[in-house]
């Protein structure tokens, strides 16, 4: 089943309460900082059973392997970590990098996640990147056929597969917002 909420709850009519009600995720910018462990707390508790929240992030992710950027990762996918059985996914923007960089940045991923558990990880890629992504077992934003769906805006909602779909504006008509109970 393919989840569906919006790019962010805020301006949503009644907040994130109201948010909670209508929708069964969101997505969550973290481009410029991730949430501190207070917030991630917060938004945890307030959500329904069943709630589910991505991420997206992070700037200063420079996709080039190297010590601070082991450390700026392991940080960035700790915290996503902290929100426990009501984590969604991870989609992550790649400028343009130098291909073998990059390979050796996915290794780099790959051991950070194997410290900390492997996620459900969507890259928003240039195409000479997608390939490698792809060998690697991660899921591509908007590219169906995968056993993971990570969909931003897309025209319709697939009724096959298991993943997310957030809209910059709700979703026209009911039937792509499902029911979530607020207790």
């Amino acid at each position: 089943m393919v989840l569906v909420g919006l790019k962010g709850y805020r301006g949503y009519p009644g907040g994130f309460r109201a948010y909670r009600k209508a929708f069964p995720t969101v997505e969550l910018s973290w481009w410029h900082r991730a949430a501190d462990p207070k917030t991630i707390a917060r938004l945890r508790a307030l959500a329904p059973p069943g709630f589910r929240f991505s991420v997206f992030g992070h700037k200063h992710l420079t996709f080039r392997p190297s010590g601070e950027e082991r450390r700026v990762l392991r940080r960035f996918l700790r915290r996503f970590r902290a929100f426990g059985e009501k984590r969604g996914a991870v989609r992550l923007l790649v400028p343009e990098v130098d291909l073998e960089a990059f390979g050796a940045w996915l290794d780099l991923l790959e051991e950070v996640e194997g410290e900390l558990g492997r996620l459900p990880i969507a890259f928003q890629a240039p195409e000479a990147l997608r390939g490698p992504i792809r060998k690697r077992g991660y899921a591509l934003v908007n590219e169906e056929g995968g056993p993971f769906l990570y969909l931003l805006d897309p025209e319709r909602v697939p009724e096959e597969g298991e993943g997310f779909a957030y809209f910059t504006n709700p979703p026209p008509g009911p039937t792509l917002i499902a029911e979530v109970d607020p207790d």
